[in-house]
């Protein structure tokens, strides 16, 4: 992982990277934590950037782990959430090391996004290290279905509004690929930063090759605003979104584990 990359997106990571817990339109990831809450249940922000999840956490688990690389990230969540409740730890999570503790309940929100494959697997054997035996990891990572689905609405807003709104097929095409680095791989150009986006069966499968088994899978969904700017007050469909599972270990052992 690299910590100076990391450090960099301090300045501005809201404008590099949605906020979850502040743009989700229809609340899913708080009902989630909401039903998962506990006063002896503790909880590990794997990633927690600069803590915008951190409030919500607090609020629900009287137990919280904030972890992140980067120190400038760190600074920014124990500025912006100086709860008791709250401990803060550094951690390369991409080295895929055991973690020093155990919880009830992983978050890991919008953190799998490097390019390189190997860094996410190693993020998710840290995630999985840290689950109690019935532990619940609730992940969420950008969709790729929901980039296509942009440049399909704004094909679709060009056609019906005409003038100068939306896209042409050609201008939308050219964008498209401009954007999308590698589109097998699902790597994207985010604010000039090669960035990981994921196929819903893309990601089941790749939980269940680092022992997680999916128990449920919905979409976290935000404004158009979040995608379009100015967007048409008649625009009414899906709007865009990440995907967010629910996942517990999976009873079969991974090759090399030990029985804990």
């Amino acid at each position: 992982m690299d910590r100076q990359y990391w450090d960099s997106l301090a300045d501005n990571y809201e404008e590099n990277l949605l906020e979850i817990s502040r743009e989700d339109l229809e609340g899913a990831l708080t009902d989630e934590l909401s039903a998962l809450r506990g006063e002896d249940v503790s909880v590990a922000d794997l990633g927690c950037g600069p803590g915008s999840l951190l409030p919500l956490l607090v609020r629900y688990f009287n137990n919280v782990i904030a972890v992140d690389y980067a120190e400038r990230l760190l600074n920014q969540a124990r500025r912006r959430c100086r709860s008791r409740k709250v401990r803060f730890a550094s951690y390369d999570l991409s080295e895929g090391r055991k973690l020093p503790f155990k919880v009830e309940v992983v978050c890991c929100i919008n953190a799998l996004i490097d390019p390189d494959r190997n860094k996410r697997a190693g993020m998710l054997r840290s995630l999985r290290s840290v689950m109690q035996k019935k532990g619940v990891a609730v992940i969420v990572v950008p969709a790729l279905e929901s980039v296509f689905h942009v440049y399909h609405t704004l094909r679709m807003i060009r056609e019906r509004a005409g003038g100068m709104d939306g896209l042409g097929l050609r201008e939308a095409e050219r964008m498209l690929r401009a954007e999308v680095q590698s589109f097998s791989d699902g790597i994207v150009r985010v604010g000039g930063t090669l960035t990981k986006y994921w196929m819903r069966e893309e990601l089941i499968t790749c939980l269940k090759e680092q022992g997680l088994s999916v128990q449920r899978i919905r979409k976290v969904e935000y404004k158009w605003s979040e995608e379009i700017v100015n967007p048409p007050e008649w625009l009414n469909e899906a709007p865009p979104w990440d995907w967010m599972v629910l996942c517990e270990k999976s009873t079969a052992k991974l090759s090399g584990e030990r029985s804990n």
